[in-house]
């Protein structure tokens, strides 16, 4: 391991613990910086005392860093050089560099504020995505003394690992020149750093040992040897490292890590008292697939808390399984994940294996209750125009005839004829008409068959559609009817914590804006898992829950399609593998990915996991032959739903009928209630006669005091 090449791990680990300090009180920065200092110090007075880097071969070391920088083609190149280099070996290098057409910048290792410099412009490249690599020249013993400082060291790693010093466009070239590279170097390299180490076993000679040259690393990473330069030749290969679409082709049957979650048809997983077991999935069969092709291994692992992770807990890491992943702690996931903005900050996502879609799940619309629906054939704003029809087609019916034939019949008469006439004519009764008058009997004829052939007729057809297919509540379908749901009659969103959708609920604006500050006041609105608001959804209709659109039409065909009522798209929305910032085999599982695309690989695994569920429902005692077969739901199609024209009508019933004897009745009493204030009236009228007529005879009675029999007789006359 040569100098250079310890030097570089310096900077980073500096450039590390810078970090570390500014994160941490004032006290503890105080003392770690002390702490390095004197280890800087200490080295400083190692390396002036003595002649380690004066017989160097500069020259020979500047043409060799020229031309591996060069065929790294990178837009710029950074170098970090101790303060003992030879004082024209930076000046000679970044000539040689220019004149290649190399954009370079210079660190000068003296002070730890200088390394705090080099790690701001690090990460200044990785947020960038700027192609750059960084030379470091440094001592191998200053690198060692601070990872030896194992109080210090979990630290370092732990900044490391949090992807802000990793990715695919910056290479770490390492100058170890004097001596063998240390283990514990080795230990701290990870698989997704780029780190190319060069040594020198021979004046004019250089090797060249690449981190990610081996596709089956089973200790954090291996440096292996991928080519090397020598003063005669220059480089021997080219390219200069190896691509990793090239490395990564055979995995050689390495073990992954990779997360579960239960969530059909994508996942089945049954859990146990204290294990789990996979009973396959479109998910599983997507996983055995890649590893056919790359030939690796996999072992699924129980995430903790069994939710994906959505970044929306504020001060805190991801969690979920892409916490997991984030932390390197899994290699990466397969699964209905949905990418987002918060999620891509975390993990590096793949080509995509599902297009989905946004949406919500409520309980199935209702039926209207049967007893109105002899108004329901016409709209309610039909109604009023009806009614009032009916109400003056008489009296106009009078105006004419008046103002044609006149009334020989009398006034009252005729005026009642013509009433009784167009009531008959709207309830499709034989009537005569009043008149023999032509024109009278062509503006009657007009009048039936309007109300015949036109409203009748159409009532009729309308009315036998609604008692055969009864009608159901208005279907909740858009955002905005959801929302008028929640505020005019309770009910309750449910999300899926961790989910895409939560953090789409949450950050949204618009309508979701105004969702979010509806749940907001709801006692609770997250729920463990979608199969779990499905059921809430079933059971009661007071619930509606949200998330991916393909996902809810697999699930209510196994909970039953007829508790359900599915809303239209809300937004489209990707899921893809989520690996690891930085990970060098990604490329690799894309083109294994697209293939499986174009080919409909992925379409088949689907459509296989829907013929699963149809074969489960035939067998199963419950089966029922006239619903509808499940159907698969592929890549980019969109779900729908259940036809209902094919559906079967239902027969006729006392309850489908009940609208009908409610009039009957409603009939039958109104007539009861008039003939009992007819005979009231009656009665009532017979005895103001009778007490008028006392009143004429009442003198004759009682001045002349007539007999008994001859007053009986008088009341007689008089009435």
């Amino acid at each position: 391991m040569t100098a250079v090449e310890r030097a570089l791990l310096a900077v980073v680990v500096f450039a590390a613990a810078a970090s570390t300090l500014m994160s941490c009180a004032d006290t503890s920065a105080r003392i770690l910086g002390r702490h390095y200092s004197n280890i800087w110090r200490h080295q400083k007075r190692q390396t002036t005392g003595g002649s380690g880097w004066r017989d160097l071969d500069y020259g020979n070391l500047t043409d060799a860093i020229r031309d591996i920088i060069v065929a790294m083609a990178v837009d710029c190149s950074t170098l970090a050089v101790h303060s003992d280099a030879a004082a024209d070996f930076l000046s000679n290098t970044i000539k040689s560099l220019h004149g290649r057409g190399v954009t370079t910048t210079h660190h000068a290792l003296l002070t730890v504020d200088h390394v705090q410099l080099l790690l701001d412009d690090i990460r200044d490249a990785v947020k960038t995505g700027k192609r750059k690599s960084y030379v470091v020249f440094s001592t191998s013993e200053l690198m060692e003394s601070i990872l030896s400082t194992v109080m210090y060291t979990a630290h370092l790693r732990e900044i490391i690992r949090k992807n802000s010093l990793m990715s695919r466009d910056v290479v770490y070239v390492f100058l170890w020149l004097r001596s063998t590279v240390s283990r514990t170097f080795k230990s701290d390299i990870s698989e997704a750093m780029r780190v190319c180490v060069i040594t020198s076993p021979r004046p004019g000679f250089y090797q060249i040992y690449y981190s990610q040259a081996t596709a089956n690393v089973r200790h954090g990473s291996e440096l292996k040897m991928v080519n090397w330069w020598s003063a005669v030749d220059g480089l021997v290969r080219f390219p200069l490292l190896p691509p990793p679409e090239r490395v990564y082709t055979n995995f050689e049957g390495r073990r992954f890590v990779v997360p579960v979650l239960h969530k059909p048809p994508w996942m089945f997983v049954e859990y146990l008292n204290d294990s789990f077991r996979v009973d396959g999935g479109r998910d599983d069969k997507l996983i055995n697939l890649l590893a056919d092709k790359l030939n690796f291994r996999f072992t699924y692992v129980d995430p903790p808390d069994r939710t994906q992770g959505s970044g929306l807990d504020r001060g805190s890491s991801m969690q979920g399984v892409l916490g997991l992943i984030g932390q390197r702690e899994a290699d990466w996931f397969v699964g209905d994940l949905s990418i987002t903005y918060e999620r891509n900050l975390v993990v590096d996502f793949s080509f995509l294996t599902l297009v989905d879609n946004e949406a919500f799940l409520t309980h199935a619309p209702g039926r209207l209750n049967e007893a109105f629906s002899l108004i329901r054939p016409f709209h309610w704003s039909v109604w009023p125009l009806l009614l009032i029809t009916v109400v003056f087609a008489g009296p106009i019916l009078y105006i004419l005839i008046d103002s044609t034939d006149g009334h020989p019949q009398g006034k009252s008469l005729l005026y009642w004829k013509c009433v009784w006439w167009s009531v008959t004519v709207f309830l499709q009764q034989a009537a005569i008409i009043p008149s023999d008058n032509n024109k009278i009997r062509f503006v009657a004829g007009l009048l039936m068959l309007t109300a015949t052939y036109v409203i009748g007729d159409m009532y009729s057809a309308s009315l036998t559609s609604i008692l055969a297919r009864p009608p159901k509540e208005p279907p909740i379908n858009t955002l905005d009817e959801l929302s008028k749901a929640m505020r005019d009659s309770g009910l309750q969103l449910l999300v899926e914590v961790q989910s895409a959708s939560q953090a789409m609920l949450e950050n949204g604006t618009g309508v979701y804006e105004e969702l979010s500050m509806l749940v907001s006041h709801q006692q609770e609105y997250l729920i463990g898992s979608t199969e779990k608001g499905m059921q809430l959804v079933r059971d009661n209709k007071n619930y509606a829950v949200i998330g991916g659109r393909e996902t809810f039409y697999y699930d209510i065909k196994r909970f039953g399609a007829q508790h359900f009522h599915l809303s239209e798209k809300l937004n489209t929305r990707y899921s893809a593998i989520a690996f690891q910032r930085a990970c060098p085999y990604r490329d690799n599982f894309n083109d294994v990915l697209m293939r499986l695309f174009e080919g409909g690989i992925l379409s088949k695994i689907t459509e296989e996991e829907y013929q699963k569920l149809n074969d489960k429902l035939m067998g199963s005692e419950k089966y029922d032959a006239t619903s509808v077969v499940v159907e698969p739901v592929l890549e980019g199609s969109e779900p729908r739903q259940d036809d209902d024209d094919k559906q079967l009508t239902i027969a006729m019933s006392m309850k489908t009928l009940q609208g009908a004897f409610y009039v009957l009745a409603i009939g039958s009493m109104l007539a009861g209630l008039l003939l009992l204030i007819e005979i009231r009236s009656y009665g009532k009228l017979k005895n103001d006669e009778h007490i008028k007529n006392e009143r004429l005879i009442a003198p004759f009675v009682y001045k002349r005091k007539l007999p008994r029999k001859f007053q009986s007789g008088l009341y007689n006359i008089v009435e």
